[in-house]
């Protein structure tokens, strides 16, 4: 595939060219307006020394004379040299030449036919053709000195045309050197700033930062979770289509988040932390989510950040998944020899033909978990609070914790599906920070039905590490805002060597 022109070099060759022609228009202005000004002021010079000649006394003595003489011509010669023109001309009323700089012109005509106005009276300025070529000519009437209304001739001087543009092309070089001095000094700025241009955009070229944007937008439309990048007033600048679902959603309105404040989606913001580059549980109208932000940093200086908030029901999920995994891997490492024991036991007891032994044997190993099972299927007739205390028995007996639960009186059946939900959430939190803490050897639950409360109290034996860890986890955010969901109560009793945990939730059930 052919390349094209690099952004650099796209860019030096746009900026030179357009300070080229910027440059060439300003400097074809400035000769035009330079060559009229020269040409105003040769004009202004003319007629000034016109005038001046007019009213000296060897002009006007030599037209009244009506001749010539040699002090009039070297006058008039002087002032010629003096002032930079090519001639300077007194002429009669008849348009006869009394001076000229080729003196066999003097006696003759003047050439042009452009001295008809001066002889009327009116000085002005032409250009015309005469015997040293065409030139730019100024004629001012001489009057009578003793008779100011009568005259007597016109004086006429002028340069020509050749020696004028002489003399603009002479004022032309140095704005010429001033010409090629910016169009240098412009290739480097172009240079230069095509450079910086660059840079800024991390010498990334046109086709690149397309595709990125159409990449990131792709990537920030696409995903499922929500995505919003705020300034440093916490104002939103950008969000993608699950945040604006999710802000819709919770607002009733149909409008965009861009420009609204980080409150309009997380309703309470000091229950997250944007410093925090972790995750975050966060719940919001019954609904939990996983808090994250990163810093967005340009040249090392904070611009703003970048907001992940995902749906946590499947991470937690997935989580507890992964670590019920994890236990039962270890459990089953660590129950292999003690299976292994039991089975020799059996071997033993049978090949010994001790048939009444292996029976009591048997029945001390499975009792445990047939007595569990059968009591809690009496004390609890919810169905789902069954299953899953069994579940977590299970769980704790995985990570050799010694569990026990005592029910008093038994737990009923519950029409309401949202309190045995919010119980079991609440359960599943709880239990989730103590299988955190490596030290627990036993587990003592008790569960009390009574008024429409379930109360729900754990005794456990802690270190002090352990107590403060405990109380961190409990007194997070998402474990307040939960208890305030749920309409729940929870406390906790530190003693010295051990913790009491107690829940209250509303639990109404009617024993079938």
């Amino acid at each position: 595939m052919k390349k094209g022109l690099r952004l650099w070099g796209v860019l030096t060759l746009v900026f030179t060219i357009v300070l080229l022609i910027v440059t060439s228009i300003l400097y074809g202005l400035v000769l035009i307006q330079n060559s009229t000004f020269i040409r105003s002021n040769e004009e202004h010079l003319l007629l000034s020394v016109g005038k001046q000649l007019a009213i000296d006394p060897q002009v006007t003595t030599a037209l009244e004379e009506g001749r010539s003489n040699d002090q009039l011509e070297a006058y008039t010669n002087e002032v010629t040299q003096i002032h930079g023109l090519d001639f300077v001309v007194v002429m009669d009323m008849q348009a006869i030449r009394l001076t000229h700089p080729d003196e066999t012109q003097i006696g003759k005509h003047f050439e042009g036919g452009d001295e008809v106005t001066a002889l009327e009276g009116k000085e002005h300025v032409s250009v015309s053709e005469g015997t040293l070529g065409r030139s730019l000519r100024g004629f001012v009437p001489v009057y009578s000195l003793t008779e100011s209304q009568k005259q007597i001739g016109v004086v006429a001087l002028g340069i020509r045309m050749q020696s004028l543009s002489a003399l603009v092309k002479s004022s032309r070089e140095g704005y010429l050197l001033a010409l090629a001095l910016s169009i240098t000094i412009a290739a480097f700025v172009a240079t230069g700033l095509a450079y910086y241009l660059k840079r800024q955009l991390h010498n990334l070229e046109p086709k690149e930062i397309s595709r990125l944007f159409e990449e990131r937008n792709a990537m920030l439309e696409e995903t499922k979770d929500a995505v919003i990048v705020l300034d440093l007033n916490q104002q939103i600048n950008l969000a993608n289509i699950a945040a604006n679902e999710l802000y819709q959603k919770n607002s009733g309105q149909n409008d965009s988040l861009v420009g609204k404040h980080l409150q309009d989606l997380i309703l309470q913001t000091n229950a997250v932390d944007l410093e925090r580059n972790v995750e975050q549980l966060y719940r919001q109208n019954g609904q939990d989510f996983l808090f994250s932000s990163a810093p967005i940093n340009v040249d090392q200086k904070r611009i703003g950040w970048i907001v992940f908030l995902r749906n946590a029901t499947e991470s937690l999920f997935v989580m507890d998944q992964l670590a019920n995994t994890t236990a039962y891997a270890s459990a089953l490492q660590s129950q292999s020899h003690e299976f292994m024991n039991k089975l020799h036991v059996i071997y033993g007891l049978a090949d010994l033909k001790a048939y009444d032994e292996l029976k009591i044997y048997l029945d001390d190993i499975l009792t445990p978990e047939k007595e569990f099972s059968h009591r809690l299927s009496f004390l609890v007739q919810n169905p789902q609070v069954a299953g899953f205390l069994i579940g977590e028995r299970q769980k704790f007996f995985e990570r050799k914790i010694h569990l026990m639960i005592e029910i008093s009186p038994e737990i009923p059946a519950n029409s309401q599906e949202a309190e045995t939900k919010s119980l079991i959430d609440l359960y599943r939190y709880i239990h989730h920070v103590l299988l955190q803490l490596t030290t627990i050897e036993d587990l003592r639950i008790e569960i009390h039905h009574e008024a429409g409360l379930l109360t729900t109290t754990y005794t456990i034996q802690l270190t002090t590490t352990d107590q403060q860890q405990l109380q961190d986890s409990f007194h997070s955010n998402y474990f307040q805002q939960m208890l305030k969901d749920y309409q729940a109560e929870f406390l906790i009793e530190e003693q010295p060597n051990f913790v009491v945990l107690q829940l209250q939730t509303h639990y109404h059930g009617v024993i079938k």
